[in-house]
């Protein structure tokens, strides 16, 4: 900068001297070198402040670059440290579920062993129930329940005697049957407008026992006599209620229940043995009841029917949405 100025004095100054005979040049020139002085002062001055702005910006920088990097030299130690926290807490859960999964693969192994030792416990407790069940129907099977006998018949005498004496004019037995007891439920007793408690009889002999039937008629009262069943029998036996009820409107068929709880039913079908009331009510339903077949002969086809909600199709016709036929020749296969 300072040889370019001393150039351009130089050059100046020949160019004055070489027009100093001209008056104007000489005035026109000293205003350029004055302008020329304060152009280059004011470059100066500026060249100075630039270089000041310059020093500061580089001071700003500086602490800037500065203060940044010890911000992320605190954010890096901060980071490091929850990092480090994290994966001491991710260390100790993978431990903890290690154990939760052994702990596990234990229970599940006990779990097991449990559900066979419920199992096994379970057909122990059905095998007993079962053999308590027999042996409790054993034990009454020299019983009976008498329903319909008036209350306090057996007043002033033992009830034994009582109940013996109304066996024997009641069977018109020769000689009372022996007992070994007997007595009414145990149930409080009742209004004289109430029906009367049973009474629970028991047998000395079964052969007696099986003698006795039922119904009979007592003082002009109708008793009904009925096996003394265990309650979880009687229970099950109740259950085929509904289907012993569709069966008494059934002609040709006959069925009884056979202990502890099985419905026998023999019909021109044959012969079926029911444990489950569900299935026995199917099956009378949809193989009993669901056709009614029987004969009918030349007369009964050549009347008029007309005026009967049936129509006459050849051997058969339906009456009500049953088909009745004359053909005898497996009906029921």
């Amino acid at each position: 900068m300072s040889g370019s100025k001393n150039t351009r004095r130089s050059d100046g100054a020949k160019a004055i001297d070489s027009n100093a005979t001209c008056p104007d040049t000489a005035a026109l020139m000293a205003a350029i070198a004055n302008s020329e002085k304060n152009v280059v002062a004011k470059i100066s001055t500026l060249e100075a402040k630039v270089e000041t702005k310059c020093q500061a910006l580089n001071e700003l920088i500086d602490s800037l670059c500065s203060n940044v990097s010890d911000q992320i030299d605190e954010v890096r130690t901060e980071l490091f440290a929850k990092i480090d926290a994290l994966a001491t807490t991710c260390t100790d859960h993978h431990s903890r579920l290690t154990s939760l999964e052994e702990d596990a693969n234990t229970y599940s192994d006990r779990a097991v062993d449990l559900e066979k030792q419920v199992h096994d416990l379970k057909e122990i407790e059905s095998a007993l129930s079962d053999n308590t069940e027999d042996l409790e129907g054993r034990q009454r099977r020299c019983n009976i329940r008498i329903f319909g006998v008036r209350e306090h018949f057996e007043t002033g005498t033992h009830p034994v005697n009582s109940v013996a004496q109304l066996l024997k004019e009641v069977l018109a037995l020769d000689t009372a049957p022996t007992l070994d007891r007997a007595h009414r439920s145990l149930q409080p007793i009742p209004a004289r407008d109430q029906r009367p408690r049973p009474l629970i009889v028991k047998f000395h002999y079964v052969q007696e026992k099986e003698e006795v039937n039922s119904p009979l008629t007592h003082d002009g009262v109708k008793i009904l006599i009925f096996p003394d069943l265990p309650s979880a029998v009687a229970k099950r036996r109740g259950a085929f209620k509904e289907v012993k009820d569709l069966l008494r409107g059934c002609r040709g068929v006959r069925f009884r229940m056979l202990y502890p709880a099985k419905l026998r039913i023999s019909s021109p079908l044959g012969e079926e043995i029911f444990t489950n009331p569900t299935a026995a009510k199917d099956y009378v339903k949809n193989r009993i009841l669901a056709v009614t077949l029987f004969p009918i002969n030349s007369l009964a086809k050549e009347a008029d029917y007309s005026a009967f909600q049936f129509r006459l199709e050849h051997s058969s016709f339906t009456y009500l949405g049953i088909q009745i036929t004359d053909t005898y020749q497996d009906l029921f296969k």
